[in-house]
């Protein structure tokens, strides 16, 4: 009995090893026919929606033919969690449009008006106050051993208001003599600079010496997770979002914070400063200006004095400055 079953396990195994390959192949060769597409009326939209299709073609791994409306929510509610709603709303219309393209041509039994795309409301996400971050950084510099990982993070949250997803891509390789780092937006996929004050700089040597020592050895991610059913080889969010917290406790910080408050504290107090919109934009890596207005329309107690400024400038014929 226990012959025949492993025989018949041994088949099985075979059949789906020759048939694993074809599906991955059609999986790509769908992707590859509506990025072709796409690139013939779109020079740059292609480049951000490829990693979505072929997100959304791996999850269902069927052709358009046999793809249901459960196959559509079941990949709408993987992405919870682990996206904010704004990047899942992007996500979901990026398929949508997959969809369609099949849709068009007849080879989409679903109907499409059952493929809806939720409005994805921003989280009002809290900044996180310098006194905030510095009680944060009290507590950890106070644990024994310190934890050399979780510092780096924060610190480096702090002074680059990175995405979370944009902070567990980076590599080792990736870090610079010149306390700076080349990321690639998660969002538009475009390279930017980001750049961390000195302190953050000898924190994250320390761990950086530690990562190479301790491992793992079998990824290049600069915070790198050593549990053997991870995908990518990167630490999780949500594994950061779970360290942040037990953090925040231990600090006596009860507010409702998470790691993207430090991406808001960031832009507002770029915005305190005067930097330009657009400039700042950059610095985020934000598409366009017209996102900045998101962190910062409520944190911006100067405009009072500029809208002010302004009168008293009409008032006196342009000479009061």
């Amino acid at each position: 009995m226990k012959t025949m079953l492993h025989r018949w396990w041994l088949d099985a195994a075979h059949k789906y090893n020759a048939i694993a390959p074809a599906r991955a192949n059609t999986n790509e060769a769908l992707v590859d026919e509506y990025i072709a597409w796409k690139k013939s009326y779109s020079k740059s939209a292609h480049k951000v929606y490829r990693p979505w299709v072929r997100r959304f073609q791996a999850f269902v791994n069927k052709p358009p033919e046999k793809v249901t409306h459960g196959d559509y929510v079941a990949f709408a509610e993987s992405l919870q969690g682990s996206h904010a709603p704004r990047g899942i709303e992007f996500a979901l219309n990026v398929v949508h449009n997959f969809l369609r393209y099949f849709s068009e041509q007849g080879r989409l039994n679903v109907p499409l008006y059952l493929i809806r795309v939720p409005k994805g409301a921003s989280n009002s996400h809290s900044a996180i106050t310098e006194e905030e971050y510095q009680k944060i950084i009290t507590v950890m510099h106070s644990m024994n051993p310190v934890p050399l990982r979780d510092l780096a993070i924060i610190m480096l949250l702090h002074d680059t208001g990175l995405r979370i997803g944009e902070m567990m891509s980076l590599e080792i390789d990736s870090i610079e003599e010149d306390n700076s780092a080349v990321v690639r937006t998660e969002k538009t996929i475009r390279l930017r600079r980001v750049y961390w004050n000195p302190e953050t700089d000898a924190v994250l040597h320390r761990y950086l010496v530690e990562r190479i020592n301790v491992g793992p050895e079998d990824t290049e991610f600069l915070f790198a997770t050593k549990r053997m059913n991870a995908k990518s080889g990167s630490l999780s969010s949500r594994s950061v979002q779970r360290s942040f917290q037990r953090i925040l406790s231990l600090a006596g910080i009860n507010r409702k914070l998470c790691p993207h408050s430090f991406r808001h504290s960031f832009i507002q107090r770029l915005a305190k400063l005067g930097v330009p919109d657009a400039i700042i934009s950059q610095l985020v890596g934000h598409s366009t200006p017209l996102t900045i207005s998101h962190y910062t329309k409520l944190s911006r107690p100067e405009l009072a004095g500029i809208a002010r400024r302004q009168l008293a400038y009409a008032q006196t014929g342009g000479l009061a400055a």
